[in-house]
This record gives C-alpha cells, structure tokens and sequence, in this order.
C-alpha cells in the first residue's frame, strides 16, 4: 500500500492506493459521504500538535492496508520547510516507518504528477491550474518538454497574467479548477473561454492524488518523469575519475532530485595532477560547466597512492558545501591534515 498526505494550515486530505484498487482513493472522515478536507487543528509548527494530528491520520489509513505494508508515504506540504520535514520524519519513527519510505513534495510537484497520470491528450500542450483560495485565485502552467527521455516537466506561477493573456500566450489543453468553490460570476465571465478547445476539471483532491500516484511510481520502480522545481537540483554533477582502467566522470549528485536528499560522499583515488575536476550538467539543456579545485597543500606521492574523500553538502537547490579530505593510503603514505573547504554553484 501507498498513501499520500496534503498537509496544509487549514485542512489535510489522505490519499491511498492498495494492490485491489485500480486507482488511489481518497479517505472520507464520514462514511458513505464525500468529505475528504480534515480540519487542521492547531499549530502544526509545535511538535505535540502536529503528533495528535497524524495519530488521527493514522488511524484512518491502517484500515485500509489490511495485509499490505506500507511501502510509501508521501507527503504534499502547504509548508516545505525544513523544520516541518525533521518534524514528520521524528513523528514517523513512533509509527515505525522507516526513513527511506517518505518522500515530500509541494503542490506544484503534485500537480505535475497528478496530469501524468491522466489520458495524455491532457498534456498535448500545457495546462493549467487555477487555485481558489478566500477568492484570490493563484495560475500555476505546467510546461512538458517535448522528446526527452525521461519527460521532463516544469511548474511556472503566472498569476501575474490575466486569464485572456495565459491563453494568448501558451498553448493549454487542460484546465484544473481547485480549491474553494468558484464564484458563479466567475464562472459564467469565464467558462467560454475556459472551454474553448480544452478539456475543464473541478475538484479539491488532485494535489493529495498526485502525492499518492508519486507514492506508486515509487514503489514500482517507475520514473514517469523528471521535474524541475524550485526544491530540484536542476543539473548532473559528476567527478572526473578513473574506472576500471579507464577515465571517466563518475556520477555524484543525479539532476532533479530534492537538494535536502542530494548530500553524497565518495573516496577517490587522485590521478595525476593535485586538482579535482567536477561537471556541472544542466538536465535544461544549458551549457555544461566545468570546476577544477585545486589540491595545492597534498604532500608529494605517486600516482594512485593518494585516497580522498569528497563530500558535497547542500544549502540550497543551486548550491553545495564542498569538502575534500586526504586519507592518505594505508601505511605506506599515511593521511595529513589537508582538508580543502569550498563551494560549488550553478544556475536553477
């Protein structure tokens, strides 16, 4: 079993999908009634609160897995914060679940995931997604680029353009209404050309049924696409280094992953020269870069006797902690007090 999480300042939803189920369902509060909006209590910030909240979660998703596990958990946060996510993943433990079985994404990311499970005449072009919240109305356009393998997706907010100009100026094949209810003034200003040669859904759970689908892909080992967002490393990062007798960039940080999930160390041997060489790969198509970092306080040794370890540490999507240690090589050259310190850095 999977299960998807929204998880926002007014209300969360939940999401599930079991090996019987065709698709994900969304869990009701009431039997037999359609109200999937949970009322968020509290301040979800404060770690009592936030752990009585998914207590009751809980209970509403173990019905479901009978004799299933739970393989992922998948959650979409109104706040994507890092204090909430170490917050979830404490709460979690209680629950035994393991670490490496939750995911997190915002509603951007769910939305993208949500379309790419839908027939795909939906994504011929873009689409559109309007949210309703207390009447103000936010326009997020969800761009697929055209023969990539995996397809590659991005999010833009355009709420700064009317209706009329986000159609004139982009193709869109779907339109996703979301949220409160629309005003019917609204509507009927609007439904015309909403309609006019593209496909309009209405309702309240897509980002919890995308965060579920996610959940899915995951769990089947399926890469339905690869998205660009504001919390994504935008490119490859590899070492230069030698592999089987042969040179070659070894990979380090994989491109449209979360930055929280991209720290990575790996032990090296140096080749020649006392300098590392990174590439920076951007998955966009941008020009590809690349970093030397200079090794000057290595003491003198001969060719592969001299191991390092390299680890890379992010801040943010655009930028990583550099540090390279010298482990020296067993007995015969043992480890000095070389630790290089730097930055690496590129463009979203």
């Amino acid at each position: 079993m999977v299960a998807g999480i929204e998880l926002g300042k007014e209300y969360v939803q939940i999401c599930v999908k079991t090996e019987g189920m065709k698709e994900p369902e969304s869990v009701t509060k009431v039997a037999g009634c359609e109200h999937y909006r949970i009322p968020t209590e509290g301040n979800l910030e404060e770690r009592s609160e936030l752990q009585e909240l998914f207590h009751r979660l809980w209970r509403m998703i173990t019905p479901y897995a009978g004799k299933e596990s739970l393989e992922y958990l998948v959650f979409c946060l109104e706040n994507n914060s890092e204090k909430m996510r170490a917050l979830l993943l404490d709460i979690a433990q209680i629950y035994n679940i393991s670490v490496d079985k939750i995911r997190f994404m915002d509603k951007a990311e769910c939305f993208s995931a949500y379309v790419l499970h839908q027939s795909a005449e939906l994504l011929a072009h873009n689409s559109l997604l309007i949210e309703n919240h207390g009447g103000e109305k936010t326009k997020f356009l969800l761009h697929k680029r055209a023969r990539t393998a995996p397809v590659v997706t991005e999010v833009r907010n355009i709420s700064e353009k009317s209706l009329e100009g986000a159609f004139a100026d982009h193709a869109i094949s779907s339109v996703f209404l979301v949220g409160d209810d629309f005003e019917e003034e609204w509507m009927q200003q609007n439904l015309k050309l909403l309609k006019t040669g593209r496909r309009v859904f209405a309702g309240k759970n897509l980002y919890v049924k995308g965060a579920c689908y996610q959940g899915v892909d995951l769990k089947d080992g399926v890469e339905t696409c690869l998205y660009l967002g504001a919390e994504k490393v935008c490119c490859n990062i590899a070492l230069k280094a030698e592999s089987e007798g042969r040179i070659e960039y070894v990979p380090m940080v994989e491109g449209g992953k979360n930055w929280y999930e991209s720290n990575r160390a790996v032990e090296v041997l140096l080749l020649d020269e006392p300098e590392l060489e990174f590439a920076i790969i951007p998955i966009n198509g941008k020009e590809k870069k690349t970093v030397l970092v200079g090794l000057k306080d290595l003491p003198a040794r001969p060719k592969k006797t001299t191991r390092l370890r390299v680890e890379l540490e992010f801040s943010d999507p655009t930028h990583a902690k550099l540090m390279i240690k010298d482990l020296g090589f067993g007995e015969l050259f043992p480890q000095s007090d070389m630790i290089y310190e730097g930055e690496l850095q590129w463009e979203q």
